[in-house]
């Protein structure tokens, strides 16, 4: 079982870059959550999507941010299509301001930008200590572990499930999924789903073997520590974040 009680899958980095603690990426990851919600000026989410885009390239490789803002453009594009369809039937929908359309998804692609590289370059053990030391309840801070790690592993099912369809002779690509859509689903959505449950299953024992969930008090064998870096990174995520409700606000407070 040794697979499972690490995040094995993913190739972590021991340069300056991924030096940065499991609760400064934490924190991270919850104040851009928050601070996305009330949000609504182009310029201030174009402050945190930038932020969050170079945070995110210190951290992960640059193809897996490209295919994750290809999907979220992927999805944006479908909707606006939508838009644009709807506007035939109701004219009114297409008076409403073009940027308030694409919020929502610059609000997705900041919290891809800082979720990834929790779940890409912290090890589970850091993350299972890091949850454990706020105190937080078995309910939060367990499933809070099973989808971070979740993350890598649907990733890698990903890579063996396409380089399995290129044996076979199979191309997915969207002029594929364009032509032949229902037997696209059914070589590529129906395996992973069959993978991701069996994920589900694997960490699960995995959380058991770990004694996770036992009333015994749990030890770790390390203490994390901050250093330099968190400090630095801390800082940082504050003065962005008050940049960019200053943008939101400036109104408001010269008023």
């Amino acid at each position: 079982m040794r697979v499972l009680s690490g995040n094995d899958l993913t190739k972590y980095s021991t340069g300056l870059r991924c030096r940065l603690d499991a609760r400064t990426k934490m924190v991270i990851c919850l104040a851009a959550s928050v601070a996305v919600i009330p949000l609504k000026g182009i310029i201030p989410l174009s402050i945190l999507l930038l932020a969050s885009t170079i945070y995110a390239l210190f951290h992960i490789r640059i193809r897996i941010i490209f295919v994750c803002w290809s999907a979220v453009l992927l999805m944006g594009a479908t909707a606006l299509l939508c838009l644009k369809i709807m506007t035939v039937f109701w004219p009114e929908i297409g008076k409403v301001d073009i940027f308030i359309f694409f919020v929502p998804f610059f609000r997705v692609a900041v919290l891809v930008n800082v979720i990834l590289p929790l779940a890409l370059s912290s090890h589970i053990q850091d993350i299972l200590t890091s949850l454990k030391s706020f105190c937080l309840p078995l309910f939060i801070y367990l499933p809070g572990v099973v989808m971070v790690r979740f993350i890598p592993s649907f990733i890698n099912d990903i890579k063996l499930i396409s380089e399995s369809l290129k044996i076979r002779g199979y191309r997915i690509n969207p002029v594929a999924f364009s032509l032949h859509p229902i037997r696209t689903t059914r070589l590529l959505f129906v395996p992973m789903v069959v993978r991701a449950l069996r994920a589900s299953d694997e960490l699960s024992v995995a959380a058991e073997l770990k004694g996770i969930g036992y009333a015994g008090e749990m030890t770790f064998y390390r203490t994390n520590k901050f250093s330099y870096p968190d400090y630095i990174a801390g800082v940082t995520a504050i003065l962005l974040l008050f940049a960019s409700f200053l943008f939101e606000y400036k109104d408001a407070i010269l008023s």
